[in-house]
């Protein structure tokens, strides 16, 4: 696939672009039904979509994005308001396949087209219902695992002639970033519990870091955890900011699971840029 991918890319690099956008929003069509069940315990599968009222959905009120600008932002059968998380979920499912085609390698980007959507769905479950559930979230810890072990790339594994020793090497560094990222958030969770006196973070968020660890090694894993707490305080900022303004407390609440996602892309995208940047700026 990645080879015909390639050959194709090199002849029309524009269509190939489009046409990945366009795949890309139709699994991120797929992202928004589970992002609407899986927390609730429902199947992806069956049945069918509908609407809120309980009517079925057509096929063409379903295309991506464009389903939603032709409606309006309102369900054909009711008028009932259709939520501007389905287009969102979908453009950014669209232009992360689009571009992670543009800026990795193309074993890399292949294995984003795995990754990054896993990562849209954990942030979306998070930010709809405040719960992540736990299949996809093994599903990246997995995932990474077996990624890694086909394409030692992932984890910066070229130096060996025989493949075999590539993919062993892999592996290890595979398993040791999943170790990483789990002993470090544990300990961050169980000081920040006893600090607080109620829980800091939870297990999803555990085992998240534990899957950026997977695909991108310990130093991806340390980047989801601090680079994500970078994240989410930048997010939090403008709510902080108003209520001070106000003269009121602040008491919203960050999910920290999308924090830990925008940071863990960040790092598969351009982790190496990343590093280069920072010695650079810490060298002067």
């Amino acid at each position: 696939m990645t080879e015909a991918l390639q050959r194709f890319a090199a002849l029309h690099p524009g269509p190939t672009l489009v046409f990945l956008g366009m795949l890309g929003a139709c699994v991120g069509s797929f992202l928004n039904v589970c992002i609407h069940r899986l927390p609730k315990g429902e199947s992806v599968v069956t049945p069918g979509s509908r609407c809120a009222c309980g009517e079925p959905i057509p096929w063409w009120c379903n295309l991506p994005i464009a389903g939603w600008l032709m409606l309006r932002g309102r369900a054909r059968c009711c008028g009932g308001r259709i939520s501007t998380r389905y287009p969102t979920v979908e453009l950014i499912t669209a232009l992360v396949f689009a571009g992670s085609w543009w800026l990795l390698p193309p074993a890399k980007a292949c294995a984003a087209f795995v990754l990054l959507p896993l990562l849209i769905l954990l942030a979306g479950c998070d930010l709809e219902d405040m719960l992540v559930p736990d299949a996809p979230n093994f599903a990246l810890v997995g995932a990474g695992l077996m990624a890694s072990m086909f394409l030692p790339e992932l984890q910066g594994q070229t130096e060996h002639a025989l493949p075999a020793m590539n993919r062993l090497h892999s592996a290890g560094a595979s398993l040791f970033g999943i170790a990483v990222g789990t002993a470090v958030v544990w300990w961050v969770r169980t000081v920040g519990t006893v600090l607080a006196g109620r829980e800091a973070m939870g297990e999803a968020d555990i085992i998240l870091c534990a899957g950026v660890g997977a695909w991108c090694g310990w130093e991806g894993a340390l980047f989801c955890l601090f680079g994500g707490s970078v994240v989410g305080v930048v997010t939090a900022l403008p709510g902080v900011l108003s209520a001070r303004i106000k003269g009121e407390e602040y008491d919203g609440v960050v999910p920290f699971v999308p924090s830990m996602a925008v940071a863990g892309a960040l790092w598969f995208l351009r982790g190496p840029e990343l590093v280069r940047a920072w010695h650079h700026w810490v060298t002067g």
